[in-house]
């Protein structure tokens, strides 16, 4: 899998503090490795059209990614406190 990340993703990975992030690029080996993979906590969301697949990761217990299958790319495009990232989608 190739993982792609939007500006907007990267900006929010600025904001984080420096354990967050370093937490967040041994997430992201995993997302690549298998989306899947049980340290991710990966779920399929709602509300979007069935062919469109979005889905959440854990970054730490505070903060989510967000983001979309596009045939071989995982394309990450957001991350955010997990009461307050679903109500940016």
């Amino acid at each position: 899998m190739i993982l792609l990340k939007t500006k907007n993703y990267m900006k929010s990975v600025s904001l984080l503090g420096k354990k967050d992030r370093d937490f967040l690029l041994k997430q992201e080996q995993f997302l690549v490795k298998d989306i899947f993979d049980s340290r991710l906590h990966t779920k399929k969301l709602k509300g979007f059209l069935d062919n469109d697949h979005v889905y959440s990761f854990r970054i730490t217990r505070v903060f989510r990614g967000i983001f979309r299958l596009s045939g071989n790319s995982i394309i990450l495009f957001a991350i955010g406190h997990r009461k307050d990232i679903y109500q940016s989608l």
